[in-house]
């Protein structure tokens, strides 16, 4: 009998059970919370090649695409354009609803401004690839690529939305847009792709890829960008590089 008293004794008291249990489940919904991340995705991919046309889907989850397709010689892909040139991707045709403005009478210039502001975006991620400019009017480039397109949806989603039910999907943002990139000297769409993702299940707090109870869609339009630069580069988080000359 002494020696199950003892037992007893050796449990932690309800108080400290308690908090132990609100912590795992604190954690499980973090650990939810950062999987359910927001971001961009193409959605499909197909290869148009010299030797004959092959189909491999990367992402069927997303927004309904027609794939991409690219123009390559022997099978390798187009890279290291001496310049980029981006002009602002068409938009008029866009469904634009959402948490985009402060009234209905100011959504028709949050609107017309998007393509601007993306344009902006895709400069600057761009720029790690090759001198990129934006066009202005009907400016043409004549060497490098030119790199537009057109967006299908912009969806900034609803703030009270992510507040109540962020977690479970309530609320949240939309984008998905359409792009090709020509190579100019060749007179070739060397690439063309859809992309689409979104804010993804995120509570009121946000992460650093989505906005929390903020205007989601500029952080949409920022991860759209990066997703270009990361697709259009060889390897530019420089994955397998060594510090030294050789394997030891």
């Amino acid at each position: 009998m002494r020696v199950a008293s003892e037992s007893r004794n050796d449990l932690p008291p309800d108080g400290v059970r308690h908090y132990i249990i609100m912590k795992l489940l604190i954690v499980t919904f973090f650990s939810v919370l950062l999987c359910s991340c927001a971001n961009m995705l193409v959605t499909k991919t197909e290869v148009a090649t010299a030797g004959g046309r092959a189909s491999a889907p990367i992402d069927t989850k997303d927004f309904g695409s027609r794939g991409v397709h690219m123009v390559t010689n022997c099978g390798v892909g187009a890279s290291n354009p001496n310049a980029i040139y981006i002009r602002p991707f068409c938009i008029d045709t866009a469904v634009f609803v959402g948490d985009e403005a402060a009234s209905s009478g100011e959504m028709p210039i949050r609107k017309a401004l998007t393509p601007v502001e993306f344009a902006e975006d895709l400069k600057e991620e761009l720029e790690k690839i090759a001198p990129a400019r934006i066009l202005r009017g009907n400016e043409r480039p004549t060497v490098g690529w030119l790199i537009t397109g057109y967006f299908t949806a912009v969806d900034g989603g609803s703030p009270a939305g992510r507040f109540l039910f962020g977690p479970l999907g309530a609320g949240r943002s939309f984008l998905a847009l359409h792009v090709k990139i020509i190579d100019v000297g060749r007179g070739l769409v060397v690439y063309e792709f859809d992309m689409a993702g979104g804010s993804g299940a995120q509570g009121k707090l946000g992460t650093v890829r989505a906005s929390g109870l903020g205007k989601a869609s500029h952080f949409d339009l920022r991860n759209a960008a990066e997703r270009i630069y990361l697709t259009l580069s060889t390897n530019p988080n420089r994955y397998g590089a060594h510090s030294s000359l050789a394997l030891q």
